[in-house]
């Protein structure tokens, strides 16, 4: 019998975890050797289980996860990462692939679809959604932007954490401190944010981060 694929389950909610293990229990190709619910735990086990693949939830404990499949793609450049979110595949599953994931998969599909997802990452091949695949033929025959994109596909990676981070409470010199960054680069991304957003005020840019972050969408124009 071949070598069971080992999966690393990575994943702040302990319910996940425990329904992709029951899920993968007496699978023929796969065998769970470990999980984690932080990001320090997390390097830690990839450095020593050296797993075939890890399913990653984007967002620990409220940080970005894009950053920290960066990490574990340096610390174990063969495994393949499979995210498994509830954090909008339409903003995020681009930006997951450009940091070295190799699949995105909403919550949202079931836990079923983790199983399909792992065996297509197994075999060597890519796992995104049908509606991120056309979006990804559109995007690379140049189509002009989508008439129902949204105005966070246009922030860069760092933009988007820092605007998901306003919009978890947190003030300029928080967010500065958890960045390693100088509280003036802060404001200037705020800024920038401001302009990208079409947000006149500084209250008005916290009020859409906040509605994001709580609902998983920018508030209705006008209605700030």
């Amino acid at each position: 019998m071949a070598a069971k694929f080992t999966v690393l389950l990575v994943d702040d909610h302990p319910v996940v975890c425990m329904g992709v293990k029951l899920l993968l229990e007496g699978s023929e190709q796969f065998e769970v050797c470990g999980d984690a619910n932080d990001v320090i735990k997390t390097r830690r086990l990839v450095s020593e289980l050296r797993p075939d693949l890890i399913v990653l939830d984007l967002v620990l404990g409220g940080r970005d996860g894009l950053e920290l499949v960066e990490e574990l793609m340096d610390l174990q450049p063969d495994t393949r990462i499979l995210i498994y979110s509830s954090q909008d595949e339409m903003l995020y599953a681009r930006r997951a692939l450009r940091a070295g994931a190799r699949g995105y998969l909403m919550k949202s599909a079931g836990l079923e679809a983790v199983e399909l997802a792992l065996k297509t990452l197994a075999e060597g091949e890519c796992y995104v959604s049908a509606v991120v695949q056309r979006s990804l033929v559109h995007e690379l025959a140049r189509n002009p932007r989508r008439a129902d994109a949204s105005p966070l596909e246009e922030l860069s990676d760092r933009e988007l954490q820092i605007f998901r981070l306003l919009g978890s409470g947190l003030g300029s010199a928080a967010i500065a401190a958890e960045l390693h960054l100088s509280i003036k680069t802060i404001g200037t991304y705020r800024e920038r944010l401001k302009n990208k957003l079409n947000c006149q005020t500084a209250q008005a840019l916290e009020q859409s981060a906040s509605a994001y972050v709580q609902h998983g969408r920018l508030p209705q124009p006008g209605t700030l």
